[in-house]
C-alpha cells in the first residue's frame, strides 16, 4: 500500500490543491500529520477540499488553538502578533461540516496498515501537539518508548527521515509554508511494504495567499517572505 503523508497546511489552499491534484492519483489513501489553521486563511477551502474517503488524519497545534477559540473567543497572548489574523477570520467563515471534521480529529493516533503499526501525531510522542523534531535532533532514544514501526510527525515544517533502530521516523514537511528556503509545497509518500520513502515539491501560485497576507497584516512581513 502507497501512502500520501501531507502536513501544516496553514490555510494555503492553493498549495494544498496542488499536492492533491498530484497524490490523489498515486497512493491508495492520505495520511494528515495536522494544522489546517494558522498563517493563512483559506482553512475552510482546505477543510473542504480534503477528500474525507480517504484521508486519516490527527490535529495540530494551530488546529487547536482554533478549536479553542471557536469555543471561547480567545487566543492566546501575542497570537496574532506572531501568527497573523488568518486564524480569527478563519474561523467565522469555517462552515458546520468543516467544524465537525476539525473536533473530529485526535491528538495523537495509532495505525496497524498491513501489519506495519503506525503512530500519527503533530509533535512529538512526549508532546503530541507541541514537541518539535528537527532533521538535527540528536536524541533518537527518546523514541525508544514507541512500540508501533513508523512513527510519522509534522510542526517543524522541515521534511525529515531518520531510520534509528528498527523504528522509522518521518515528517514529510510543509504543504503550505515549506523553513527549509526551498520554494513549492513539500509532502512524502511512503511504500509500506518496502519502507521506501520519496519527498515531493510541487510548484502552484502563491500570488491569492501572498497577496490576502500583505493586505491583512502587514506588519508581518514573514507571512509573505516564507512563502516568496
Amino acid at each position: 500500500m502507497k501512502l500520501g503523508l501531507i502536513s501544516d497546511i496553514h490555510g494555503n489552499s492553493p498549495a494544498f490543491k496542488a499536492v492533491l491534484d498530484c497524490l490523489i492519483e498515486r497512493v491508495d489513501h492520505l495520511l494528515f500529520l495536522g494544522d489546517f489553521a494558522g498563517y493563512y486563511s483559506f482553512v475552510n477551502e482546505c477543510i473542504e477540499m480534503m477528500p474525507a474517503d480517504m484521508v486519516t488524519g490527527v490535529r495540530g497545534n494551530h488546529d487547536q488553538i482554533l478549536l479553542d477559540f471557536l469555543s471561547s473567543e480567545l487566543l492566546p497572548e501575542n497570537y496574532q502578533k506572531a501568527f497573523g489574523s488568518a486564524l480569527k477570520r478563519s474561523a467565522k467563515e469555517l462552515s458546520e461540516t468543516s467544524k465537525e471534521r476539525l473536533f473530529d480529529l485526535p491528538v495523537q493516533l495509532h495505525l496497524n496498515v498491513d501489519g506495519v503499526t503506525l503512530t500519527l501525531m503533530h509533535g512529538s510522542p512526549w508532546d503530541p501537539l507541541n514537541g518539535r523534531v528537527y532533521p538535527d535532533f540528536s536524541d533518537w532514544a527518546r523514541f525508544e518508548s514507541c512500540n508501533d514501526d513508523i512513527i510519522l510527525l509534522g510542526h517543524t515544517h522541515y521534511p525529515m527521515v531518520k531510520h534509528t533502530g528498527r523504528k522509522l521516523i518521518i515528517n514529510p514537511g510543509s504543504v503550505g509554508q515549506p523553513r527549509d528556503g526551498k520554494k513549492g509545497a513539500c509532502f512524502a509518500e511512503l511504500d509500506i511494504s518496502s519502507r521506501d520513502v520519496q519527498f515531493f515539491r510541487i510548484s502552484y501560485d502563491p500570488r491569492q495567499v501572498i497577496d490576502d497576507a500583505r493586505i491583512r497584516d502587514p506588519e508581518n512581513p514573514y507571512l509573505v517572505q516564507v512563502l516568496q
